[in-house]
């Protein structure tokens, strides 16, 4: 059984006065465990709010997402939000990272949405580690303000690979980056998505980050490459 399994997804927005301004549609899309995909299309193409759907941010108005065999159209707000916090490891393009928060706070963030007690001396544990891994060590207790931007970035993929999620969506993950910063981080995603045999699903229009993926999934055409 496949990790994620798209079929016939369709989200249509609408203008104020209630014209249709724009149709996301997915005809089929397929996420096997631990595997690694690019969604690819120009900027304003649908590659966020495809995540969006994916991860529960969203409804979608038709069709369906089945994550390890479990139905999320079926799910309510909350369902989906507990169900998010368990499941999936979300890089935004904004970092979202909390000024008044250490690094280390920061990591931790994600547990207090958890819906049941969590081993919080072995996450802490475990966040240390892959800070480590990512060469922060020695800024656990540095606000983000004092990091630079590929730091923060940094963080934000330790946040997202926390709780081991079968599923990390990255939004255009490397945006904000000079190339060699960029490339840094893309590096390390992969390498701590295999390590810990994550699935992930990366948007993005940068043709350098697509050549290192060999799998991608073109949005206007509905195809894979």
């Amino acid at each position: 059984m496949a990790l994620l399994q798209i079929d016939d997804l369709q989200k249509v927005f609408y203008t104020p006065d209630g014209n249709v301004s724009n149709v996301i549609y997915v005809p089929e899309l397929t996420l096997e465990w631990g595997e690694s995909l690019v969604l690819d299309g120009p900027s304003g193409c649908g590659k966020t709010t495809i995540l969006h759907l994916i991860s529960g941010l969203l409804k979608a108005d038709s069709g369906s997402i089945e994550f390890d065999g479990r139905q999320l159209l079926e799910l309510d707000a909350t369902q989906r939000a507990q169900w998010r916090s368990r499941n999936i490891g979300y890089i935004l393009q904004k970092l979202n990272l909390l000024e008044e928060l250490t690094v280390l706070e920061n990591v931790l963030l994600p547990l207090c949405w958890q819906a049941e007690a969590v081993d919080m001396e072995g996450f802490k544990a475990r966040a240390k580690e892959l800070l480590q891994q990512v060469g922060l060590e020695n800024k656990l207790h540095m606000l983000p303000t004092h990091l630079s931007i590929g730091e923060q970035q940094r963080v934000a993929v330790v946040r997202a690979l926390l709780q081991r999620p079968p599923l990390v969506l990255a939004d255009e993950p490397t945006a904000s980056l000079d190339k060699a910063n960029g490339e840094k981080v893309l590096e390390l995603l992969q390498q701590l998505c295999k390590l810990n045999n994550t699935a992930l699903l990366i948007s993005t229009h940068d043709e350098s980050i697509k050549a290192r993926f060999a799998k991608r999934y073109n949005i206007r055409s509905g195809c894979y490459e």
